[in-house]
């Protein structure tokens, strides 16, 4: 249940064309929430590929993969996308998105080892008992994006006393864009259910020396809900907000 003291509710929908989104931004220096959409907000859905930031950081906890070492081989599987015919590194695998490393990640870690961190974490409804492979993909486990930035916020700020350098390993691979005085880091994802694009996020934050800003988006649509998508309405609100400019 969310409990924030500092809460101001918008209305944001011009930027999402009459689509059913929800936008939060949590500024951790005023300690205040912004929101829009309270009741979609709060909704709990499958986290899709938002999940590989945890998949990558619990696979750097078990020492599956570690700091400079994160290669991992293409078995020569074709797949739809081209750069996920290669060998991939953690960096590569989050920049494109790619299923099949992280899906090796989990299988290497383990489901009891999985279900451990994630109740430590205590992400979601902590449900990775889904027979879908893989869990976090449009199955068992689902989070709101109120939970996503109070996730977000309680990892990079290592509230959950994980070691520094594999909190560093990940923010590196989500990092994005970088300008003078400040950095985007993120990561999205898109749930498919036969064809069609129906849950969208973009999650992550905005890095200055004077602040960081948390957010998530997400869009519900019956066919045209993509991460690409919940990244432009993000983009355009951050810069209407002044916190970002020009982040895709």
């Amino acid at each position: 249940m969310f409990h924030g003291d500092h809460v101001v509710y918008e209305e944001l929908g011009d930027y999402f064309d009459g689509k059913n989104a929800s936008f939060v931004l949590y500024s951790q220096n005023e300690d205040q929430y912004e929101i829009y959409n309270k009741e979609q907000s709060t909704k709990r859905v499958s986290p899709n590929s938002t999940y590989k930031i945890y998949s990558a950081l619990i696979g750097l906890e078990t020492n599956t993969i570690q700091p400079g070492q994160t290669a991992m081989t293409w078995d020569g599987t074709h797949y739809e996308y081209d750069e996920w015919n290669q060998d991939q590194t953690l960096e590569t695998a989050m920049s494109y998105s790619v299923n099949w490393y992280f899906q090796e990640m989990d299988q290497r870690v383990q489901q009891e080892t999985i279900q451990s961190y994630v109740n430590q974490l205590n992400y979601g409804n902590r449900n990775v008992s889904g027979a879908d492979d893989p869990f976090w993909l449009e199955s068992s486990l689902k989070i709101s994006p109120i939970e996503q930035v109070e996730q977000l916020n309680a990892v990079f700020e290592n509230k959950h006393a994980f070691d520094t350098e594999a909190i560093e390993t990940v923010k590196n691979a989500m990092k994005m864009t970088e300008q003078t005085d400040r950095t985007l880091y993120g990561k999205t994802g898109t749930g498919i259910i036969n064809d069609e694009a129906v849950n969208g996020w973009f999650i992550g934050f905005v890095e200055t020396s004077e602040d960081t800003w948390f957010f998530a988006t997400n869009i519900q649509d019956d066919e045209e809900a993509w991460g690409s998508e919940a990244a432009q309405a993000t983009y355009a609100i951050l810069e209407d907000k002044g916190i970002y400019k020009g982040g895709n």
